[in-house]
């Protein structure tokens, strides 16, 4: 057990080893390039004509990040190398042992953070007609979305299941779900969760988190 032991330890000792050793370098077209100790992997995170960020590499693995989500969720990375040179090395540990997997990171018409794959993933990200933000994804063929409500509630659904969290006429907030929990909060107990946790979306995490996961 202990010869066992010793040698799964050396072996990631000497992995972790030749991990550092092997290194990124930079084009003539200021594109990052990323060539494993033995020879067998190669990744490349390039910027095309569109200013779109492209990661790819020997396996097959294709992400592309589109020019206007770079300019929102990366601010200032194309003209910043270290920048760069992380989110590759973190592309390089997620896609590395993966193949074939394409992904498009895009901000449509309605300026929406679009994120979808070729293994039916999709992830939706904006707000609704009256600014209030809106969450959706599709994973595994089920459907999972976080909303507003026009009362000025909130809803999550996951599949067929679902919870809320509403304020009544009496200023009584209530958390219910389809798993038959209900949960009442007077004003004491409802100042001391925003307290604690902010705002009325944070609380709703914390309850979904207790009692619908």
């Amino acid at each position: 057990m202990n010869y066992w032991m010793l040698f799964f330890l050396l072996l990631i000792h000497s992995t972790n080893a030749c991990a550092q050793r092997a290194s990124i370098t930079t084009d003539i077209f200021g594109n990052l390039d990323f060539t494993s100790v033995d020879g067998r992997y190669t990744a490349t995170l390039e910027k095309n004509i569109f200013s779109d960020l492209i990661f790819s590499d020997s396996k097959q693995n294709e992400v592309v990040f589109e020019k206007k989500y770079v300019e929102k969720q990366y601010a200032g990375i194309v003209r910043n190398k270290k920048k760069q040179t992380a989110l590759f090395q973190n592309l390089i540990r997620q896609y590395a042992k993966q193949s074939g997997y394409r992904a498009k990171y895009r901000i449509d018409i309605f300026d929406n953070i679009r994120i979808e794959d070729n293994r039916g993933y999709q992830w939706e990200e904006g707000t609704d007609i009256f600014g209030n933000e809106t969450l959706e994804e599709v994973n595994g063929g089920i459907k999972t979305s976080l909303k507003r409500t026009i009362q000025g509630g909130l809803e999550f659904s996951q599949g067929t299941e679902r919870g809320t969290l509403k304020k009544d006429i009496f200023d009584v907030w209530h958390y219910e779900d389809t798993y038959g929990n209900h949960v009442q909060f007077g004003k004491p107990a409802w100042k001391r969760l925003l307290n604690r946790f902010g705002d009325d979306k944070e609380v709703f995490i914390h309850l979904l988190n207790q009692y619908f996961f």
